[in-house]
């Protein structure tokens, strides 16, 4: 059989004008893709495309089997499997988007009703490959040698772990944001069910690291300003004391001035209220509304400043009140509380003081909060142990003998729980601290969760809130979704037992009763409903009732003898918008404030 010949002859042709041969390229160009489109579903395009898709689907099935193995051994501490379980990754990883980047592909994304499902996968692959590279691999080479560690010579930190931590944190948020960009940007409506679901659930991957990213960075953020990682600052280490709550814990009694330096930290002074001893308002802005709330006591004395739930405001406080007093101006504030220091000595060990005494998790809150004022009924003597305490601490912790992993999540747990918060001067770090509990501060929307906050403050010079307990319940009502109302009541009640003989220090020097102060904040932009009392113990006075950190903000003082109860009650109404789950934050208290929460019968 003879093939019919298609070459051009032009013996055998008529005459006609040559035509250019670029028109052979565009056939090449245009009409082959054009023709492959068509075939698209039925024809060989659709079965390579297939096969691809199978080789693509099945890659990305072990990379999500490999990052949840990743996830599972890192929160186990188990560094030798991260590399390995690494190199699985990279792999699939590698695998999945290599077929999504050919222009068979790429013109599969075109096609009408199924173009959608190309465009999800690809992205899907794209994204695990760069977590993979730009994330999961640079962290992997850093875990397993990650640590404070000092060098002998000079007793200063190595920064480098600490620098290489903070690339790796800054390069995984713009990853992990430009990726939740683009998966938003799929249209899940035009895709398969499978297809559906893989988006919905790398989204809500993206969406975890992006909750726990700015977590990281503050934390490191926090480190790092602490040990002057850019260069010479002055870190004010505040120890509140619970005994005499405040709305963040309690007033900072004692503190420690250190001199950081590239890794180095040497203490300066340490100091307590008493060597405060001016009665002036300091000079720092606040709204009226929240002078009217606390009155001037948070701005005439340190042990005020923590009055209000807004740690940014106690900073500039305490940095007013040592610049005013002392003639230094602190760069960093941290606060801790004994709440706080007792989860940090679950990692570290017992801390020995110069006598011999020891304190650990188990009994440094009574120690420090209780027992010191029956040891020491003088000021002066209960302050120097104070210092002997806080030095000791310091010591134990700045050692960094201990598994840092188990510090990190002890950090974190006293960040959430309240008791643990940091400012800086330096607004780039500060930026840093948005966003997580280590600021200390109320959300300013309803968004992610509606935050409630009860806070109570000690009105009655004493150290009496060893031996108060407190109990707040939260009913909330969405009948109407859009403007829920939310019902805040909170019991308290001394309980003082009848053996023991209280120190004029812990016992109230102003009256024969116990004046507490209850403030209840409703959600942003909310306003206040009703307020009642509906038990008011010895007595209780309401108002004033203010917008303070733009939400509707309610007072009442009560005054309790031992053993008596009391309860008040405040009702907030949102404003039409979103709410999410309803949360509620409180005074780190040294009996913890039980919280209930429930929700109201619609119809």
């Amino acid at each position: 059989m003879t093939l019919p010949d298609f070459t051009d002859d032009e013996t055998d042709r008529p005459t006609r004008a040559r035509r250019p041969k670029r028109r052979r390229w565009l056939v090449h160009a245009i009409v082959w893709p054009v023709l492959a489109l068509v075939l698209i579903g039925g024809g060989v395009a659709a079965w390579v495309l297939y096969n691809d898709a199978m080789s693509v689907r099945d890659d990305l099935e072990e990379a999500r089997s490999a990052v949840s193995e990743f996830q599972k051994a890192a929160e186990a501490r188990q560094l030798d499997q991260l590399q390995p379980i690494a190199d699985r990754l990279e792999a699939s990883a590698q695998r999945a988007v290599e077929p999504t980047t050919g222009v068979l592909w790429r013109m599969g994304e075109l096609v009408p009703v199924v173009g959608e499902n190309f465009r999800a996968v690809r992205i899907i692959a794209e994204g695990i490959d760069e977590v993979s590279n730009e994330i999961v691999t640079p962290a992997v080479g850093l875990a397993g040698d990650f640590g404070l560690r000092r060098d002998p010579a000079t007793g200063g930190f190595d920064l480098a772990p600490l620098r290489e931590a903070s690339d790796i944190a800054t390069t995984a948020e713009r990853v992990v944001t430009d990726l939740h960009d683009r998966v938003q940007g799929i249209d899940t409506n035009a895709t398969i069910g499978q297809v559906s679901e893989a988006v919905v659930e790398f989204d809500d991957v993206l969406g975890s690291a992006g909750d726990a990213i700015p977590q990281l960075n503050g934390a490191l953020a926090g480190v790092g300003a602490m040990l002057g990682i850019d260069g010479p600052k002055t870190v004010l280490l505040t120890f509140l004391n619970n005994a005499e709550a405040a709305a963040l814990g309690g007033g900072p009694a004692a503190s420690t001035l250190l001199s950081v330096d590239n890794g180095t930290m040497t203490v300066v002074r340490q100091a307590s209220s008493a060597d405060f001893t001016q009665r002036t308002p300091v000079s720092v802005p606040v709204d009226d509304s929240a002078v009217q709330l606390y009155n001037e006591i948070f701005l005439t004395h340190p042990n005020g400043s923590t009055s209000r739930p807004d740690f940014p405001t106690a900073a500039q406080i305490i940095s007013a009140d040592w610049q005013r007093e002392m003639g230094v101006t602190p760069n960093v504030i941290v606060s801790i509380d004994p709440i706080g220091l007792s989860r940090l000595l679950k990692v570290t060990g017992p801390v020995t003081l110069p006598d011999g005494e020891q304190l650990t998790s188990e009994n440094v809150v009574t120690k420090l909060l209780n027992e010191a004022y029956f040891r020491f009924p003088e000021g002066p003597e209960s302050d120097a142990y104070f210092a002997a305490a806080a030095s000791a601490i310091f010591d134990r912790i700045t050692s960094a003998d201990y598994d840092v992993w188990a510090m990190a999540d002890a950090v974190v747990d006293a960040a959430n729980g309240g008791s643990l918060m940091m400012w800086s001067d330096d607004p780039a770090t500060q930026a840093l601290f948005e966003g997580t509990r280590l600021q200390g501060v109320l959300p300013q929307s309803n968004d992610g969760s509606t935050v409630l906050g009860v806070y109570f403050r000690d009105r009655s010079s004493s150290k009496i809130d060893y031996y108060l307990h407190t109990e707040a319940t939260v009913t909330t009502n969405a009948c109407t979704p859009d403007a829920p109302t939310y019902t805040v009541e909170v019991r308290l009640r001394f309980d003082i037992p009848d053996d023991i003989e209280l120190p004029d220090y812990v016992d109230s020097g102003l009256y024969d009763f116990y004046r507490t102060e209850v403030f209840l904040y409703g959600p942003v932009g909310g306003a206040t409903a009703a307020v009642e009392v509906p038990e008011a113990g010895l007595e209780t006075v309401t108002g004033p009732s203010v917008v303070d950190l733009g939400r509707p903000a309610e007072k009442f003082t009560v005054d309790l003898r031992n053993g008596q109860t009391a309860l008040v009650r405040a009702t907030f109404a949102g404003t039409p918008g979103d709410y999410g789950d309803t949360e509620v934050r409180t005074t780190p208290m040294i009996n913890a404030t039980k919280v209930t929460l429930a929700d109201a019968t619609c119809g």
